[in-house]
């Protein structure tokens, strides 16, 4: 297991020795199962959530668990939680409570996921490919904390750290956008499609501070999966 120096974590972000760039023709590369491969967002906003909306693309072929989108505060290690339990379940969690959504098996390739949660309501929308599955609901009255550390490609058991290689994604991850607020239907349709017309304002993946982490690379796109 490996765990990050948060006092190395925050100087790093406070600091600037993150890179920012935009990765709209790129993704991550995960090469092989690791506990040291990973990726540090930097939020461009860290204020409490009453609700978010994160969209990404992947690619994989695992059929273990392992961790797409993490995000950890001081009191909540998963105060939200993007994670495949296999090729069929999405798993949320927001402030450490978690929820299952289960869809049919789709063909190899891409898969484009968002995932939006409203306080007030305590509803979750888990879209796959741009279709909703039945929502639930999920820690109404709930806000998520302002202290975030956002690892891509892991799932933290601590803040910030202590990875377990058999949650580790292997494959490629592109596209993160994450807002502070719910996407309509009709967003979500231009997230699918990777337009310009809607950035993320929490992540961006076209204006994005991160560091990699172990194997984690930056490669070029294949293939243009969102025409």
């Amino acid at each position: 297991m490996e765990r990050i120096s948060l006092c190395c974590l925050f100087f790093m972000m406070i600091s600037g020795t993150m890179t920012s760039t935009d990765l709209n023709k790129n993704v991550v590369l995960f090469p092989k199962e690791s506990s040291t491969s990973y990726v540090i967002l930097k939020p461009q906003a860290t204020s409490s959530l009453t609700s978010f909306t994160v969209c990404l693309n992947y690619y994989t072929v695992l059929t273990r668990d392992y961790s797409l989108l993490s995000i950890a505060n001081p009191e909540k290690f998963n105060d939200i939680l993007i994670y495949i339990t296999n090729s069929t379940a999405y798993s949320v969690t927001v402030g450490d409570e978690e929820i299952v959504f289960t869809a049919p098996e789709s063909p190899l390739g891409w898969k484009h996921i968002c995932t939006s949660w409203k306080s007030s309501t305590g509803v979750v929308t888990q879209w796959i490919n741009g279709k909703p599955l039945p929502r639930k609901t999920l820690k109404k009255g709930y806000s998520v904390g302002t202290q975030p550390i956002i690892i891509l490609g892991q799932d933290q058991d601590s803040y910030g750290g202590s990875f377990d290689i058999k949650q580790s994604c292997v494959g490629e991850i592109a596209d993160v956008q994450m807002w502070n607020f719910v996407l309509s239907p009709n967003e979500i349709q231009l997230a699918l499609v990777n337009s310009y017309l809607i950035q993320g304002n929490i992540l961006n993946w076209r204006s994005l501070d991160y560091n990699l982490k172990g194997d984690a690379i930056i490669e070029a796109k294949l293939e243009d999966y969102t025409s």
